[in-house]
């Protein structure tokens, strides 16, 4: 596991007297390209204050993490988590210090971003880089639809992942497999999980060898060709 550490000062005018509460949580969309697995959403932070009375602020560091194929040891483990995060109260204000937890990749020195606004990481390793602007990719209509992300707020993490056989010079349909990532949450079950996308749950079942699902799994779900997208 890499780690990432943000600080992100957080304005309130020097009104803050006592924080209340505080929490940080991630809202992170995954999508599989041609140079890796990008991790693209924000990490949402909330508190409540008393100043001259009770306030909420929201703030948010966004998030455009890119995992090289070479530094994944396993694609289907790779997600950001928030560790831990520590505050500091500063005249009025807050620093706030947020631990993230890069899984399912080769270990490296921990990485530490202030107020990220940048454009992001193009190696797991140097996680402060901008990705690469010039990549080519071949995009069929097919691969466009299912690319488009499905996340929606208060949902679970959810991804498109294509993959293309890289030794014929020819594409064409047959040629990709697509699949959703789903990260499972409490109650979860195979049955629900099909309903939700419509898909065979003996098909599901199979593509992740019967595993039960358990909150945080990333669950496969094979994408299927409905009359709607022929």
């Amino acid at each position: 596991m890499q780690k990432i550490i943000y600080e992100k000062w957080i304005d309130l005018s020097h009104r803050l007297k006592e924080l209340k509460s505080l929490t940080v949580d991630e809202s992170i969309n995954y999508k599989i390209e041609n140079a890796g697995v990008r991790a693209l959403g924000q990490l949402m932070i909330k508190g409540d204050y008393l100043s001259d009375q009770e306030k909420t602020f929201v703030e948010s560091v966004e998030l455009d993490i890119m995992a090289p194929y070479d530094k994944i040891i396993d694609q289907q483990d790779f997600q950001l988590k928030v560790e831990d995060f520590q505050y500091t109260i500063d005249k009025g204000n807050i620093l706030v210090k947020i631990e993230v937890g890069v899984h399912g990749v080769k270990q490296g020195e921990d990485r530490y971003i202030v107020d990220q606004n940048q454009e992001t990481l193009d190696e797991i390793e140097a996680l402060s880089r901008s990705i690469k602007e010039q990549e080519t990719k071949e995009v069929l209509p097919q691969e466009a639809e299912s690319v488009e992300d499905i996340k929606k707020e208060d949902e679970p993490v959810q991804t498109t992942y294509e993959t293309k056989k890289r030794d014929e010079k020819k594409e064409n349909h047959e040629d990709m497999g697509i699949y959703y990532l789903y990260v499972a949450r409490d109650n979860d079950s195979y049955s629900q999980i099909a309903t939700k996308y419509q898909v065979d749950e003996e098909m599901i079942r199979t593509y992740n060898q019967g595993v039960l699902p358990e909150p945080g799994q990333v669950i496969i779900v094979p994408y299927v060709i409905t009359k709607d997208h022929s």
